[in-house]
C-alpha cells in the first residue's frame, strides 16, 4: 500500500504540530482539563527517558555512521540493533511521543491526548511503515529478524 505522505513531512515538523495542537486544544477547550497529581515528576520522568532515548540513539547512528536523515531511510549505511534499539525499533520517536505525554499531563487536558494518539498513528502509517519498507529491502532477512525480536514503538 503506498501513502501518499509517506516520508515527506520531517518527523520533527509532525512533532512541532502535535505541541501546537496540544496546547491549542487546553487553550480552546479549557473545560476539558484536569487537575492531575505529581505533574512535576511525571513530566521530569517523560522527559529524562525522551532525553535519554534520544541522545543514545543520534549518538549510535553517530558511531557507526549511518543516516539520521528519517526522509531518507534507504540511505541507511548500516542497521542497528544495539543499545536502545534492542527495546525499540523506534527510539526516536518514541523519544518525541514521551515529551507529548508529558505536555499533556503537565496542562491536564484530557483532549491533548487525540494529538498524541494521532501523532503514533501519523508516525506509523506514513513514517515507520515506509521507513520499515526501505530498510527491509536494503537489509533483508536480517532487518526482517530484527523486526520479530524488536517492537515497533515499546
Amino acid at each position: 500500500m503506498k501513502y501518499r505522505l509517506a516520508l515527506k513531512v520531517p518527523p520533527v515538523f509532525v512533532f512541532i504540530a502535535a505541541i501546537i495542537l496540544i496546547h491549542l486544544c487546553s487553550w480552546l477547550f479549557p473545560g476539558t482539563s484536569v487537575e492531575l497529581p505529581f505533574k512535576w515528576l511525571v513530566a521530569a520522568v517523560c522527559l529524562m527517558f525522551s532525553a535519554y532515548l534520544g541522545l543514545f540513539a543520534l549518538l549510535t547512528f553517530y558511531r557507526v555512521k549511518t543516516t539520521v536523515n528519517p526522509v531518507n531511510p534507504e540511505l541507511a549505511a548500516r542497521m542497528v540493533t544495539h543499545g536502545v534499539f534492542r527495546v525499540s525499533r523506534n527510539p526516536m520517536y518514541l523519544g518525541l511521543l514521551l515529551i507529548l505525554i508529558a505536555d499533556v499531563y503537565w496542562l491536564g487536558n484530557l483532549i491533548g491526548i487525540l494529538c498524541a494518539v494521532g501523532f503514533v498513528a501519523y508516525m506509523t502509517y506514513f513514517q515507520i511503515i515506509p521507513e520499515e519498507r526501505a530498510l527491509s529491502v536494503r537489509f533483508g532477512e536480517q532487518y526482517r529478524d530484527y523486526q520479530r525480536q524488536v517492537r515497533r514503538w515499546i
